[in-house]
C-alpha cells in the first residue's frame, strides 16, 4: 500500500505545455482556427508510456486488444475495452493503462483511483511511481511527484529510465534547483542521446545563463531529431538573437509560424526580431497580429465567464448573447462551444444545441459532459436511439456521475425498458448517496479541471505516495 505525505509549501497549479487542457494554448489553437495534433490526438506521450508494462498485458486479451485501439489513435475505444477488462478478471495494468488515459485527460482524481488500484495490486511495478509522479506534477505537487519519480529509480524503469531522468531535470526545473536539473538530463542523454525534449530543456537554461554558443549546440541537437517539437522555435530564434545572427532568427521564428500559427510566444520574438533588425514595417505587422490575438483571447474568456455567470444567475437570453459573441471570436474553442449549446438546450433549442455540442466534440472527442448534453437534445427531439448511443459514452468516461445514470433511466422508461430503466436509476440513486457527492453545475463543468491553488495545496496533502 501506499503511505501518505504530509501538505507541501507553495503547491500550486502550474500544467506542462504539453498537457491536454492546457487551456491558453487549447484557446489560441481555437481562436487561430487551427485543430492542433496535440488536442485531437493527445495520447502519443502515452503510448509509450503505457508500453512500460507490455509484457504483463499479453497475459489479458481485453488489455491487449485496448492497447492495439491506443495505438490505433482510438481512445475512446480503448477506455471501453480497458472497463471490460476490469468487470472480467481485473489485471493490475488495466488500472494502469486508465490512469495514464485519465491523466492525459486532465481527470488527475479518477486517474489516481485507477493508479492506487494497480499499485495495491502490485506494488513493485516502477511504471506505477513513473505514473503517480506525472499525475503529482501536473497537480503542482512538485515534492510529492519528486518523491515518486525517486522511488520509481530506486524499483528500476529499464528501457524507461532515460524518460524518467527528463521528469526529474523537469522537476528540478521547477525548483529552480538548475544545476540538479542539469545533471538529471545529462543522464537522460547518457541513456538517450537523441531525446529532443532534454535537449530544448538543456537550451533553454543555457540561454539563460547567456550560455549562447551552448544553448544552441543543444537546441540544434533537438532540431536535428524533432524539428517540429513545441517551443523549439521560439528558443532557436532566441539564441540566433542573442549571437548577432538575426536573419537566422527571423528564418527559424517564421518557419515557426508556419508551423503552428497559434504558437503566440513565437510570434512575439518574430516581432521583436524584425523590429531590431531595422524592419520596422514587418516586426510592427507581427507584433499587431500577436497584440490581436491577445486581445481575441481576453475577450474571449470574458465572454466566457459571463455568459456562465449569467446563465447560473437564470438569464438565459444574456448567457446565449455572451457566447455567441465569443464562438465569433473562437469557433473552434471547445468549452464556449458546450456552454453554448448547453444554454440552447435548456432554452428549448434542441436541434441548434445538438449542432453546437457536435462541433465541440470535434475539438474535445472526450468529453462526458458533451455527450451527456447531446443525450438529452435527442431525448427531447425523440431520437430515442441516439440519444441511448450517447449517454451511454458519457458512462464509458465518466461511471461515476449520477446523472448520466439518471438520463439512462429516462431513456430506457421511454423505450419501454422497464427493468434496465430501474436498474439505472438504481444506480443513480447509489451514486447520490455517496458521501460529499455534489452534482455537477452544468455551466461550469470545464471547473471540474483544478484551477485553484488553495485547492491543489489540499489535494497534495492527502494523496498516497509510495
Amino acid at each position: 500500500m501506499l503511505r501518505k505525505l504530509k501538505a507541501t509549501q507553495g503547491c500550486e497549479m502550474r500544467l506542462p505545455a504539453g498537457a491536454v487542457y492546457d487551456r491558453a494554448r487549447f484557446l489560441a489553437v481555437g481562436l487561430c482556427a487551427v485543430i492542433d495534433r496535440a488536442y485531437r490526438k493527445p495520447f502519443v506521450f502515452l503510448v509509450a508510456l503505457l508500453c512500460l508494462s507490455a509484457a504483463q498485458a499479453r497475459e489479458s486479451a481485453s488489455v491487449t486488444a485496448a492497447l492495439d485501439e491506443l495505438n490505433r489513435g482510438n481512445v475512446f475505444e480503448a477506455i471501453q475495452k480497458l472497463k471490460l477488462a476490469l468487470r472480467e478478471n481485473p489485471p493490475p495494468q488495466a488500472y494502469f493503462y486508465l490512469s495514464g488515459i485519465y491523466t492525459e485527460m486532465g481527470r488527475y482524481d479518477t486517474a489516481y483511483r485507477y493508479l492506487s488500484s494497480a499499485v495495491e495490486a502490485n506494488p513493485a511495478q516502477a511504471a506505477y511511481y513513473h505514473q503517480l509522479g506525472l499525475i503529482r506534477r501536473y497537480e503542482g505537487c512538485r515534492l510529492e511527484a519528486m518523491a515518486a519519480f525517486t522511488h520509481a529509480l530506486k524499483l528500476g524503469m529499464k528501457t524507461e529510465e532515460a524518460t524518467l531522468w527528463r521528469h526529474v531535470g523537469d522537476i528540478y526545473l521547477d525548483l529552480l534547483e538548475t544545476e540538479k536539473a542539469i545533471e538529471a538530463f545529462r543522464n537522460n542523454l547518457r541513456l538517450r542521446p537523441n531525446d529532443a525534449e532534454t535537449h530544448l530543456a538543456l537550451g533553454r537554461i543555457y540561454l539563460d545563463r547567456n550560455d549562447t554558443a551552448t544553448a544552441l549546440a543543444e537546441l540544434r541537437a533537438a532540431f536535428d531529431v524533432a524539428p517540429a517539437l513545441a517551443g523549439l522555435h521560439a528558443a532557436m530564434g532566441r539564441a540566433y538573437r542573442a549571437t548577432g545572427d538575426s536573419e537566422s532568427a527571423i528564418a527559424i521564428l517564421t518557419k515557426g509560424i508556419e508551423r503552428d500559427p497559434s504558437d503566440q510566444e513565437t510570434r512575439y520574438l518574430l516581432g521583436q526580431t524584425l523590429l531590431a533588425a531595422g524592419r520596422e514595417r514587418e516586426g510592427r505587422s507581427a507584433l499587431r497580429d500577436y497584440q490581436q490575438l491577445q486581445e481575441r483571447i481576453t475577450q474571449t474568456n470574458s465572454l466566457l465567464e459571463t455568459g456562465v455567470e449569467r446563465a447560473q444567475a437564470g438569464d438565459l437570453a444574456g448567457a446565449e448573447k455572451a457566447l455567441r459573441e465569443a464562438v465569433k471570436l473562437a469557433p473552434r474553442y471547445a468549452p464556449v462551444l458546450q456552454t453554448l449549446g448547453t444554454v440552447l438546450l435548456n432554452r428549448g433549442s434542441a436541434q441548434p444545441a445538438l449542432e453546437m455540442f457536435k462541433q465541440s466534440l470535434a475539438v474535445n472527442p472526450l468529453n462526458s459532459e458533451t455527450y451527456l448534453n447531446m443525450g438529452a437534445a435527442h431525448l427531447r427531439l425523440g431520437n430515442l436511439n441516439d440519444a441511448l448511443q450517447v449517454t451511454q459514452k458519457a458512462i464509458v468516461i465518466d461511471d461515476e456521475d449520477a446523472r448520466h445514470y439518471t438520463q439512462l433511466g429516462q431513456i430506457y422508461s421511454r423505450m419501454s425498458r422497464s427493468d434496465e430503466s430501474r436498474a439505472a436509476l438504481d444506480k443513480a440513486a447509489a451514486l447520490k448517496s455517496t458521501p460529499g457527492y455534489t452534482p455537477l453545475d452544468p455551466y461550469s463543468s470545464e471547473a471540474r479541471r483544478r484551477n485553484d491553488a488553495a485547492t491543489v495545496r489540499g489535494i497534495c496533502g492527502g494523496p498516497p505516495s509510495p
